[in-house]
């Protein structure tokens, strides 16, 4: 009759059977030697021009707020901003969409098409009496320099990205209005933005440019559809910023619910708040202004300047998001 084992005998014995398969795979790592793996050449990366993913790409740009100046020493140096940074900042984000227009396509993605979101707030305007005492040009400056940066950057984006067909899509800002308040009629009719998209679209179409397109409406809220998913564009002052660890967030997935309840759509694209945002259903723009009092007066986590950048891809809907920085830092 075999004696019974006593618990720590068991326990010996299951730590000498882990030990041994230790031991065993100790063993067998110490066996794999570098020189004795047949291949280790870098992977063949190859240009496939035979690829038919075909997507249009949608970019924004706007709140560049060209007529206000930034003073680092108000921003603790985290930023500074004047008309003359405002057409390096413009220049560099034209330059830098089309850089990115070629990556991809070199990379074998077939874009033809591309929409341009003008966000609006292009000029600051004299909305409120700080504006009146600090801003450096006026609003009739301010939108003749606009209208220049606008159709010098989308007459290099049709001369040289090769394109098809350029889509502008112009919204109107709540700072440009020629009114004391925001008021809920005459929206768009009431805004210096109106004469500089109704300008800039009269000299493209005057001069011939056969894939440039605008659509300039009254309405706030812009819909546009592109391989059967509504985009839904406009300024994004829409709703208020409420505080809080949530920042924007809170009140931004709130008014989209609400919004798609009134007119459904796939994609909502909005300015106005000088964010970077990437959410489900809504893609918020940065500014070119950049980093100034009243992000720090909101208390909003400084970020450089920065444009959206979105490949809609036909088959697989909304892939790749790349932000377009204006800086060098």
């Amino acid at each position: 009759m075999s004696k019974k084992l006593t618990n720590d005998q068991k326990t010996i014995i299951k730590l000498k059977e882990e030990l041994d398969k230790t031991k065993e795979a100790v063993n067998i790592i110490k066996a794999i030697k570098v020189e004795n793996i047949q291949n280790l050449d870098a992977f063949t990366i190859k240009e496939n021009k035979s690829l038919k993913e075909e997507c249009t790409a949608i970019t924004q740009f706007g709140d560049l707020h060209i007529d206000e100046s930034v003073k680092p020493d108000i921003t603790n140096g985290l930023n500074e901003f004047n008309p003359n940074i405002a057409k390096i900042r413009t220049e560099k984000y034209f330059a830098r969409l089309i850089y990115i227009l070629m990556l991809y396509k070199r990379a074998g993605i077939k874009i033809n098409n591309l929409v341009l979101h003008l966000v609006g707030d292009f000029v600051s305007g004299w909305i409120h009496e700080e504006l009146v005492q600090t801003n450096v040009i006026t609003p009739i400056e301010g939108c003749l320099l606009v209208e220049q940066l606008l159709i010098k950057g989308i007459k290099t984006i049709a001369e040289w990205s090769g394109l098809k067909e350029i889509v502008t899509v112009c919204s109107t800002g709540n700072h440009s209005r020629i009114t004391k308040k925001n008021q809920f009629k005459n929206t768009a009719i009431t805004s210096f933005e109106w004469i500089i998209y109704n300008h800039i679209s009269d000299y493209f179409a005057s001069n011939s440019y056969t894939n440039v397109k605008f659509i300039i409406s009254e309405s706030p809220y812009i819909y546009y559809n592109i391989y059967g998913k509504v985009n839904k564009f406009s300024h994004g002052n829409h709703f208020k910023y409420q505080g809080g660890i949530g920042g924007i967030e809170v009140p931004l997935k709130k008014w989209t619910h609400r919004e798609h309840t009134v007119l459904p759509f796939d994609m909502a694209w909005i300015g106005h708040w000088h964010q970077y945002v990437c959410g489900a259903k809504v893609r918020v723009n940065g500014s070119v202004i950049g980093y100034n009092e009243m992000g720090r007066a909101y208390g909003f986590t400084p970020e450089p300047p920065q444009m959206q950048f979105q490949l809609l891809d036909k088959k697989r809907g909304y892939t790749l998001n790349t932000p377009i920085i204006l800086t060098d830092w």
